[in-house]
């Protein structure tokens, strides 16, 4: 960990760890710092569902203090002190948690889910909750109940989904790192919305959280402003041992001798890339080629036309796991998926899970070990609020956001580790019919391994950061 805290920024995760483990700063300095821009960031984005009041919050901070108080600095978790958010799909204890649904909009879970859990025990205070789509089913977030997370670098554009307040609540500075997950490209949508790096980290790096699941599942995992962010906090959290850090940190994580990187424009869904999204990708291929890595540039067999109605169908099931809430408390997009998918045979539901099961078998396959893929993380910069969720019908729902987002499922379905970084920019043009009031708006590339190859994979992301670094890029709405 020492390579990583000798770089770190001000304002960092790890410039803020530091100061507080020399006692520059207070924990209680860092949360009312930290609750003051959290409730001047959500007065502009929405990006928060619940923020702690005060008095809470320091009876938290205090329990999480009382655990280490015999410990000295060296021996504290790596996040001690740390204030830090958790995505409102996620149980926290004592704090509600709505799953973005009106039917749980006073919900307070008795328990923390595991990784919540897990990230208490490496030293942080959870001080907020950040929004997202109603049981995290659309790549935008514009619930019904918590209504529109905005994007800081145009309020008239999706934040992205599902973990759009965390990666809006990052972009606009109120903390270096938030929580979220992904079970379709939750993380990585939204991080290519709002500028921010993403990373999910693959089956098994994290305790689970019980949700209903898709392939491989949803997985926990962060959003940051910086790749060295990342890494320290999934350090912190067990998701990485000291060796892959070390391997991450080294001059070269990803021999070219030994790996390629696979490049392509061509989505699983036969839609449209708009061109900024295409010119990140290979500007990002461009600067690793240049960096000495083998890149080949392919036209993958990943089709996924034929299973898009099967993936929608699936999803629509999914308020049936969060103890199939009353149709008339449901968002409108959310009740006519389940309605769809009531009229439908179980022969047929079951049809699209073995469908879906042999997509995924034949997705596994494509990328080698050892082997990166890159693509542009979306087809679109953004989309104005509304756009994905104005269709009556939920197949053309579901197909809206596919044509937004074609390239992230596939990291899921195929149990793969993704990251997202925020590499290219595109006018307010790349955005159908929404004028823009920020000036260019972020677009994402994304890195796709086998999850064996995190480190490797974290090393490329540290590669292309120190090539085109981002950090400094910050958007109209900045209380950092």
């Amino acid at each position: 960990m020492r390579k990583l805290a000798e770089n770190a920024t001000p304002g960092s995760l790890q410039e803020t760890a530091r100061l507080l483990r020399t006692g520059e700063l207070s924990p209680r300095q860092v949360l009312d710092d930290c609750h003051r821009r959290a409730t001047q960031a959500n007065a502009a984005l929405n990006c928060y569902v619940t923020i702690g009041a005060v008095q809470a919050l320091e009876q938290a901070l205090e329990q999480a203090l009382s655990r280490t108080r015999t410990r000295t600095p060296d021996d504290r978790p790596l996040l001690w002190g740390i204030p830090t958010s958790v995505k409102d799909l996620t149980p926290t204890e004592g704090m509600r948690t709505t799953f973005a649904s009106r039917a749980f909009a006073e919900h307070v879970p008795p328990h923390d889910a595991p990784v919540v859990g897990r990230m208490k025990a490496a030293g942080t205070v959870v001080f907020a909750k950040t929004s997202t789509s109603e049981f995290g089913i659309l790549p935008v977030t514009e619930p019904e109940l918590n209504g529109i997370c905005r994007n800081p670098w145009d309020h008239t554009l999706s934040a992205g989904g599902s973990s759009g307040g965390a990666a809006a609540s990052v972009a606009a500075g109120v903390t270096a790192v938030a929580h979220g997950s992904d079970g379709a490209g939750s993380l990585r949508i939204p991080a290519s919305c709002c500028g921010v790096f993403a990373v999910m980290p693959g089956p098994g790096r994290l305790p689970a959280t019980p949700r209903p699941t898709l392939g491989a599942g949803a997985q926990d995992g962060v959003v940051s402003r910086t790749v060295a962010d990342a890494i320290y906090w999934l350090t912190a959290l067990g998701a990485l041992d000291l060796d892959e850090v070390a391997l991450a940190v080294s001059e070269d994580p990803w021999p070219a001798v030994d790996h390629r990187v696979v490049m392509t424009n061509v989505p699983p869904v036969d839609c449209e890339v708009d061109p900024a999204c295409t010119a990140a990708a290979v500007a990002a291929a461009d600067l690793l080629a240049g960096a000495g890595c083998r890149v080949e540039e392919v036209s993958p067999d990943w089709s996924a036309d034929a299973v898009l109605d099967d993936l929608m169908l699936v999803r629509s099931t999914v308020p049936v796991a969060y103890g199939d809430p009353r149709p008339e408390l449901l968002d409108a997009t959310t009740r006519a998926g389940l309605e769809l998918a009531g009229r439908t045979s179980a022969l047929d539901l079951h049809r699209a899970i073995a469908r879906l099961g042999a997509y995924t078998q034949r997705a596994s396959r494509l990328l080698a070990e050892g082997d990166v893929l890159l693509t542009p993380t979306v087809a679109r910069p953004s989309v104005p609020h509304g756009w994905v969720t104005s269709p009556a019908h939920p197949a053309d729902v579901f197909r809206r956001a596919a044509h937004f987002a074609p390239f992230a499922a596939f990291a899921n379905l195929a149990g793969l580790c993704a990251v997202s970084l925020p590499l290219g920019a595109a006018g307010a043009a790349g955005a159908p019919g929404a004028p823009g009031v920020g000036g260019p708006v972020p677009v994402g590339v994304q890195l796709m391994a086998r999850p064996r190859d995190l480190a490797g994979l974290l090393g490329l992301a540290l590669r292309l950061e120190r090539l085109a670094p981002w950090a400094d890029r910050v958007p109209p709405v900045w209380v950092g």
